[in-house]
């Protein structure tokens, strides 16, 4: 059983852009700085990025009880070197892994979020040309998923276009672009990039975490316990947040970290219930790091929500399908930590529909044993059933060969 690992992070080296740009762009890319035993990503002197979730330190031991191991020289060396990485997905028994940004958000955000339009397009191709090298090197077993500059739809469309070129097997997109003043991704702005996806068989991600702005995701770190990061963003006021303030910084990362899972509820809830796949039927649609255990749920409650609210000609003729149908030959969701889940609900939300992953390096990621885990939640069910939700999904989805 080759198991393919669909949704770990990829930490952005300490160099990533230093060493990949002109002496003329050198001052106008992100810089790595540890200021007070403090690490963090500066750009124009201004905090711009942590350096994200990373809680395997050095000698791959495991630290519990935070989310951002500091300065950045205890961060384990596998969080971006390749030759590591791979070294450490053989010790724990996985094949290939689909990889995810870390520091800089699970969506191209952060870097929209970047004034000048000649810096900004440098960081993302410059990252994305980062993300190429890391697949090239892996030998077919590392695959991280670029991000897209979807401010510019000619420049999107060039993007994907000059990637998939090269053998890049995915996007990680944003759920919610009308936070940052673009339309909603059904509306006719998307439609070119919709349509590549279509061709190509290019998947796109919908990470947990990846439609907030940046200042929303700097502020949501520091809200569940990441101000010692020295990253966090403003107080947010007039919003509840995660967890009541009354917790100790422990308990509100626990708080919000759980909440987090159920942030795709609304992409896929929306997907489900539009005509999308309709006009893109080649679309594959992944949603990471979101668990299983809310997806039997969520589909019957569409179905009844579906019977009981859309009653008028024109709202049933606005898709030619049922939102489960959909969600049955479109969709997939993920699992890591869940025992339930994978024990007891692969047949209500459809095997065909279920990948795992391992979310390393991140907080509550399986280390250092996550075959044994999978072995163990799905030891009673049949071996196809393991077979495909361990391998093959994500092999034929990513086209991966497993030979």
């Amino acid at each position: 059983m080759k198991i393919i690992d669909c949704d770990a992070h990829l930490t952005e080296p300490a160099d990533l852009w230093t060493s990949r740009v002109p002496a003329s762009m050198q001052g106008r890319v992100p810089v790595q700085k540890t200021i007070d035993g403090i690490t963090a990503w500066y750009l124009h002197d201004e905090v711009w990025a942590s350096t994200g979730g990373n809680t395997i330190s050095t000698g791959r031991e495991k630290v519990l009880g935070a989310h951002v191991v500091q300065p950045f020289s205890n961060i384990d060396i596998s969080s971006w070197d390749t030759k590591e990485r791979l070294a450490l997905m053989d010790d724990q028994g996985i094949h290939a892994q689909i990889l995810y940004p870390n520091g800089i958000g699970f969506a191209s955000n952060h870097v929209f979020a970047i004034e000048d339009e000649v810096e900004r397009t440098t960081v993302l191709q410059v990252y994305n040309d980062f993300l190429m090298q890391t697949q090239i090197e892996s030998n077919g077993r590392l695959f991280p998923q670029a991000l897209l500059p979807i401010w510019d739809m000619d420049l999107t469309i060039k993007e994907m276009t000059r990637l998939i070129d090269k053998g890049m097997r995915g996007f990680t997109l944003s759920d919610k672009p009308e936070l940052i003043g673009l339309p909603e991704l059904p509306e006719a702005y998307f439609d070119p990039m919709w349509d590549l996806f279509n061709q190509t068989g290019a998947v796109p991600n919908f990470h947990i975490g990846a439609g907030a702005r940046r200042e929303d995701l700097e502020a949501m770190r520091g809200n569940i316990g990441q101000k010692a990061s020295g990253t966090a963003g403003p107080d947010v006021t007039g919003v509840a947040k995660p967890a009541w303030r009354s917790f100790g910084k422990q308990r509100q990362l626990a708080v919000g970290a759980t909440q987090m899972f159920m942030s795709n509820v609304r992409i896929i809830v929306n997907l489900c219930m539009s005509d999308l796949f309709d006009r893109y039927p080649n679309l594959k649609v992944v949603s990471a790091e979101s668990g299983i255990g809310w997806i039997p749920f969520i589909l019957e409650a569409m179905e009844f929500q579906f019977d009981e609210m859309v009653t008028h000609d024109h709202e049933l003729a606005a898709a030619k399908r049922r939102p489960t149908e959909y969600f049955r030959d479109h969709l997939y969701a993920m699992f890591w930590f869940e025992e339930i889940g994978a024990a007891k609900l692969l047949e209500d939300i459809g095997i065909n529909n279920v990948l795992v992953e391992t979310d390393i390096p991140h907080p509550t990621c399986l280390f250092p044993g996550p075959r044994e885990h999978f072995a163990r939640v799905m030891k009673d069910l049949p071996a196809h059933a393991v077979k495909r939700v361990l391998q093959d999904n994500a092999a034929e989805l990513y086209k991966i060969d497993i030979s």
